[in-house]
């Protein structure tokens, strides 16, 4: 929209309504039961992906990226149409859970032992995830279990709704920080023992710090924060993700664990870089496992690196510093 352009009809209505239908969500979707929940977030995953034809082309083109001929169209848009379903799950699962948090997280979330050993082992720790399973209740869960846990998130341009989710969010104790200024709340809690949260999925530009990574053989740029945190305090660096299951539980993991003394190892020069390109790895492995648990209708592979062709890389896709 270019400047001094008033916004659309369309887009002043649903801004107007974002904050009353969202304490509508914090009234209703906490009371309702497991069961309606479950089948809520399949009549709206579904419905985003009849109604939205952005969302289906843009998931479509990522997963053509990712598996090619490997999977076949029929599969590629099952997988999307489940992708979009658990992502109605995870927000509406923001709000179900905000009642009763702790008995509820009890009672419907199961631990693997790679996660419940981690959670007893209190150490500085730089916890890694992406926009995978329900990605929202890994930090809720693990501020109830474990205590000191500071996870990072971008404000919504709504700061009513903003305010919110945030009170969600931060329920079970888990403090929430802005990514713009987070770096030295994040030391001062690593460098207490915490437990920081780090969603590394994200398209960070490389004019504002992002290094390019293999992600599904294309490059992506990503923030390199994790390594730079582990390597700056000692933490360790743990790759978590929390999995939907058929009968509406979820379980908790921690697969993949990078300790400090490995880090430490590692040249300075290039250790951001090669923990980047570690951490991506390990969410990519297990979005390979569970495709539908990752969120596919978003620009992934949003810059092409300088010098490189676009040829491969989605419709989307622009050379770096266009």
């Amino acid at each position: 929209m270019g400047p001094g352009r008033k916004p659309s009809l369309a887009k002043r209505i649903r801004v107007a309504l974002e904050a009353p239908c969202t304490r509508l969500g914090l009234a209703v979707v906490p009371r309702l039961p497991r069961r309606a929940v479950l089948g809520l977030a399949r009549v709206l995953g579904d419905a985003a992906y009849v109604v939205s034809a952005r969302s289906r082309r843009l998931g479509m083109a990522n997963l053509d990226l990712a598996f090619g001929e490997t999977k076949t169209a029929a599969e590629k848009r099952r997988i999307l149409r489940e992708s979009l379903q658990n992502f109605s799950l995870t927000i509406l699962d923001l709000l179900w859970f905000s009642r009763d948090s702790a008995a509820r997280m009890k009672r419907w979330l199961a631990i693997a032992p790679s996660m419940r050993d981690a959670m007893a082992n209190r150490v500085a720790r730089v916890g890694v995830t992406g926009h995978f399973g329900n990605w929202e209740l890994g930090g809720r869960y693990w501020a109830l279990c474990a205590g000191s846990t500071m996870s990072v998130a971008m404000p919504l341009k709504n700061p009513a709704v903003d305010a919110m989710l945030r009170q969600a969010r931060e329920q079970t104790g888990q403090q929430i920080v802005e990514r713009e200024g987070a770096l030295k709340k994040l030391v001062r809690c690593l460098r207490a023992g915490g437990t920081i949260g780090l969603l590394l999925d994200q398209n960070t530009d490389p004019d504002e710090g992002g290094v390019f990574v293999e992600f599904f053989g294309k490059p992506v740029a990503v923030s390199p924060a994790a390594g730079i945190l582990a390597s700056m305090t000692g933490a360790e660096i743990l790759f978590a993700c929390v999995l939907p299951r058929a009968d509406g539980t979820y379980l908790g993991e921690a697969p993949h664990v990078i300790p400090p003394s490995e880090i430490a190892a590692l040249d300075r020069k290039g250790a951001a870089q090669e923990l980047t390109q570690r951490i991506t790895n390990m969410y990519e492995e297990a979005i390979r496992a569970r495709p539908e648990c990752w969120l596919w209708s978003y620009k992934r592979w949003r810059h092409v690196p300088p010098g490189m062709p676009s040829a491969g890389f989605p419709y989307y896709a622009t050379p770096q510093g266009e």
